[in-house]
């Protein structure tokens, strides 16, 4: 009898353990994802520049994202000290690479050629891979699943910057 009412109270106690660190944890997530995303993004080109999406269909809402375009060949660079957290061929024969930073997911498409490893740590600026002239590469970001506006963190030129020059 007296070993059955140790389980019973080793198993209460086990959870309300659990139930605690849930309500934390629950707790926490909710202050995490009202955080505001406060960073500067380094652009990802160092030449070219970005504009917005030309879509054949327009999305309600719009598709939150950046099209990133050169006139010449030029090197892709990481926005943000993250981690690489996956490099994957496309059907086009370019890259599609997803760095990671807390809750922040960076989506880069069209990468011509790779220049880091998954789970390599990289710095924000750091050339992660090269972009050929004459494609597209599109730029994402989402917190957790959400997609977010990347434009308002970038630090990019615009088109009437690069014609003041």
């Amino acid at each position: 009898m007296k070993l059955k009412f140790f389980f019973w109270l080793t198993s209460c106690l086990f959870l309300s353990h659990v139930l605690i660190n849930a309500q934390r944890t629950k707790a926490n997530s909710k202050a995490n994802k009202d955080e505001k995303f406060d960073q500067k993004l380094v652009c990802p080109f160092e030449q070219g520049m970005g504009r917005e999406p030309k879509e054949a269909y327009s999305w309600d809402p719009p598709d939150k994202k950046v099209i990133m375009i050169s006139s010449v060949d030029t090197a892709i660079r990481g926005c943000i000290d993250a981690k690489v957290l996956s490099i994957n061929p496309t059907e086009d024969g370019r890259f599609e690479m997803v760095i990671y930073y807390k809750e922040y997911y960076f989506w880069y498409y069209g990468i011509s050629k790779a220049l880091v490893n998954v789970n390599q740590n990289i710095k924000a600026g750091q050339v992660i891979g090269m972009y050929k002239f004459g494609t597209e590469m599109e730029f994402r970001m989402f917190k957790d699943e959400e997609p977010m506006d990347p434009r308002e963190f970038l630090e990019c030129k615009t088109q009437g910057d690069q014609k003041k020059k």
